[in-house]
């Protein structure tokens, strides 16, 4: 994680999804945070967090009690996920699934928190594909009383390697348009949540950064993200970043910075050349102004 990563709040509950190797990786995340050490103390440093499992209805019986032994400790209940980057949520399948895995589980969904996974929405045919299949997943979701329902996707690219550099490139973030889609046809009395990928592709990199790595910033604003990219100098390879930095807060719709954690660094960037030259950091801080934009739109217009 780094040893520059905020600590995250005391008193949170933290949700992790083992993949197709489900209990097995929980496990060894418990197990490295019980045992301490450098990573566990940076991310949960007064260890008063809570595990919840991200299951799903095809695990195996060796997980799903791994995940009961989770929730009898930590009490935090289960998050159901439908949905991957590779199909979209089949709620036919589910419903058929769904109670075993209840019973198994020896949960309710009062207990159990669903997320309706539709992974890249790239393009506005994707948006009214995807709005075509989720809105009806909605009005199978209000048929059980499920503790919450979210609605996840994600916009942006796999890649921004093709992006010319010593450009704005504007990119839109289609998923704010399949919220709208989809939430105004939400079942009446149903309290849909949002979820996105932030300013990552759905598709989990399984690989460090390749270095070196041109400088760049995905910087969300409004319902687009501008991307920086800027070739690295030969003798100081991530100088040029201090140069985005610069573009951003020149910018006369810059919103200052106080807007976002990100903001900050990137005035302070920008001002006194401090030290934010790597793809860990520049991507913490797309991720961070992301965050930031979508908790304001959805205060204060209902919408990502």
């Amino acid at each position: 994680m780094g040893e520059n990563m905020k600590k995250l709040p005391s008193g949170i509950t933290v949700a992790v999804d083992g993949g197709r190797a489900g209990g097995e990786a929980l496990s060894e995340v418990e197990e490295v945070i019980q045992r301490g050490g450098k990573f566990s103390d940076s991310l949960f440093p007064l260890g008063n967090i809570s595990l919840m499992p991200v299951i799903r209805y095809g695990d195996g019986y060796a997980s799903l009690d791994f995940f009961k032994r989770l929730n009898e400790k930590y009490q935090s209940g289960y998050l159901l996920r439908l949905g991957s980057v590779e199909a979209d949520p089949h709620v036919a399948e589910a419903e058929s699934e769904i109670p075993l895995l209840l019973s198994n589980l020896g949960a309710d969904p009062g207990e159990i928190d669903l997320v309706l996974d539709y992974g890249e929405v790239g393009s506005e045919r994707e948006v009214e594909r995807v709005a075509h299949s989720a809105r009806p997943a909605l009005q199978w979701a209000a048929r059980r009383a499920w503790r919450s329902v979210t609605l996840v996707s994600g916009a942006f690219p796999a890649s921004i390697a093709e992006l010319k550099y010593d450009r704005e490139h504007r990119l839109s973030r289609h998923e704010v348009n399949l919220w709208r889609a989809v939430s105004s046809h939400a079942p009446q009395g149903m309290e849909l949540d949002y979820g996105d990928y932030a300013t990552n592709h759905p598709t989990l990199r399984t690989t460090s950064f390749s270095w070196p790595s041109s400088p760049n910033l995905r910087y969300a604003r409004g319902e687009e993200w501008i991307v920086y990219r800027k070739k690295a100098h030969a003798e100081h390879s991530n100088a040029t970043f201090y140069e985005i930095c610069e573009s951003v807060v020149n910018d006369p719709s810059w919103e200052g910075e106080y807007f976002s954690w990100a903001d900050k660094m990137i005035s302070r960037g920008a001002r006194t050349y401090e030290n934010l030259g790597s793809a860990t950091k520049w991507v913490a801080l797309g991720r961070s102004r992301h965050i930031e934009v979508v908790r304001r739109r959805m205060a204060t217009l209902g919408e990502p």
